[in-house]
């Protein structure tokens, strides 16, 4: 059903921006400018945080009488929010999205064109891959990254060190040998994990195939078709459900990473390691501050030392609403918000990644951050299409790769993913 609700949404928006262009609606270029700039930012981001104020303080210096008002969104229905925002007459200017969402968006109108003004934001020609593809479409520029994120391995010393493990694992095989050696040392814990992973991690996942040169899909004149069915990544999947059987509990098959809290999990010592985003250390420290001392932290190895495992980039970009009559001055706000010194101000204070790797400050940085953006130079971004937005409303991914881990034909359902993921991809092709 979250299927067709999403495709729902899709549809919706689709329609309501080509309703617009016919009645002369979508272009507001003609509108009178206003003095005021409304920005919808979300929750959890530098939005949320008073150093927003330092982007709207720069801006104020080259346009004074423009009040800037931030508005913090809630992620939950963030999409028909948006969609429905965007195809009204005033909507907000300036609004963040998640990079899964941004294809839905640009594709279907939402957005104004930003293909000009991309030479003008600082070092845009070194955005990170995950971000910057969702934000084209058709070659154009729709959207710029504002911020990422990707993970690495949160590891107890204290654990690796009692069962004899003087460093961290440089290859996969090494790293499932490690969980053998941990598990065995630490058959006192109930339910203990080596390394908990739960089955429906799919950002974990699918990262075991991009190292045997797998990919989600392939694109070609505008149609897309997933390749889960490939050689390649085929492999990638006995290679997951062999590690995800191995080095974690039964019990976390058909789990994912907040039911049951894997944080919790690791801050309760009952797992030697997890695979963590930036901020995930920082909910440690609260409710174990020992643990997270305790705590060290690797890149996930790959299938041979040296070339670990490439990443999915996640994070969100921002872009200005087709229907605002201030985009040039929404322009000077996006470029203010990417840029280095914004953006180093961020990562510092709220430990996302910035949108350029050169951007990571040298000081005052945490080592989860450091390796995450090493991690993030290795990286594969997700197919730049509406669908993948249908596929995550739906936990399509997620419930794949559980089925994976509990044992099912890889070949069959890596069959049934392409086909259904084919159909979610190719849904909507949109109005521009």
């Amino acid at each position: 059903m979250k299927r067709w609700t999403t495709l729902g949404v899709i549809a919706s928006i689709s329609a309501a921006f080509v309703s617009l262009a016919a009645c002369g609606g979508a272009d507001s270029s003609t509108a009178a400018p206003t003095n005021k700039l409304t920005v919808w930012m979300m929750t959890g981001g530098p939005g949320d945080n008073k150093i927003i104020d330092d982007v709207t303080k720069q801006f104020h210096q080259k346009h004074p009488d423009v009040q800037v008002k931030v508005e913090v969104q809630q992620w939950d229905n963030i999409v028909t929010k948006l969609t429905t925002a965007l195809a009204s007459d005033n909507p907000p200017d300036i609004v963040e999205m998640g990079n899964t969402q941004t294809p839905m968006l640009t594709a279907s109108g939402a957005l104004a064109e930003l293909t000009a003004d991309k030479a003008g934001f600082e070092s845009s020609d070194k955005w990170l891959a995950g971000l910057a593809g969702p934000s084209t479409y058709q070659d154009k520029l729709y959207a710029a990254p504002l911020y990422g994120g990707t993970k690495v391995v949160m590891y107890s010393k204290k654990m690796f060190a009692a069962a004899g493990i003087a460093k961290p694992p440089v290859t996969l095989d090494e790293l499932v040998a490690d969980c053998a050696t941990l598990a065995k040392a630490h058959t006192s814990i109930p339910n203990f994990s080596a390394f908990y992973m739960p089955g429906q991690y799919w950002f974990a996942g699918m990262p075991f195939l991009f190292g045997k040169g797998g990919k989600i899909a392939t694109e070609d004149n505008g149609k897309w078709t997933a390749t889960m069915s490939s050689a390649e990544n085929q492999a990638g999947l006995a290679e997951w459900k062999k590690f995800q059987n191995a080095c974690s509990t039964p019990s976390s098959i058909g789990a994912n990473t907040d039911s049951p809290d894997q944080d919790q999990i690791f801050a309760d010592q009952k797992a030697a390691m997890i695979y963590v985003k930036a901020w995930e250390p920082g909910a440690v420290k609260e409710i174990n501050a020992k643990a997270a001392a305790d705590a060290g932290y690797f890149i996930m190895p790959g299938y041979e030392a040296g070339a670990p495992l490439p990443v999915i980039v996640a994070g969100s970009t921002i872009g200005i609403a087709q229907n605002s009559p201030n985009k040039e001055t929404a322009v000077d706000w996006l470029k203010i918000i990417t840029g280095k010194t914004f953006q180093q101000t961020m990562t510092q204070t709220i430990h996302q990644l910035p949108v350029v790797t050169d951007f990571l400050p040298t000081q005052n940085v945490p080592d989860v951050l450091k390796l995450g953006a090493q991690a993030a130079t290795v990286s594969q971004a997700l197919p730049a299409t509406p669908g993948e937005a249908t596929l995550e409303t739906e936990s399509y991914n997620e419930q794949f790769f559980a089925k994976i881990a509990k044992g099912s034909d890889i070949g069959s359902a890596a069959g049934e993913y392409d086909k259904h993921a084919t159909e979610a991809f190719n849904a909507q092709s949109g109005p521009r």
